[in-house]
């Protein structure tokens, strides 16, 4: 499932960054048509490095390592 940490890869093809990974900064809960927020180590053409996407446009690379604490 995708969260918040995990790598993904864009699957919308008007997208600057169409087939790049990019990191999922967050997820919107309320409904919203494009929910997550997506930030990429290169910028676009306007000089920013986030987007927002639908969860359908994105798919998960690799998930959030969850650290435990040892005692």
């Amino acid at each position: 499932m995708i969260s918040r940490g995990s790598k993904v890869r864009i699957l919308r093809k008007e997208s600057y960054w169409f087939n790049q990974v990019g990191t999922i900064a967050t997820i919107d809960q309320s409904g919203i048509r494009y929910p997550a927020v997506v930030r990429f180590e290169n910028v676009n053409y306007s000089g920013t490095n986030t987007n927002n996407f639908a969860l359908e446009e994105l798919i998960e690379v690799s998930e959030v390592e969850t650290k435990s604490k040892e005692a």
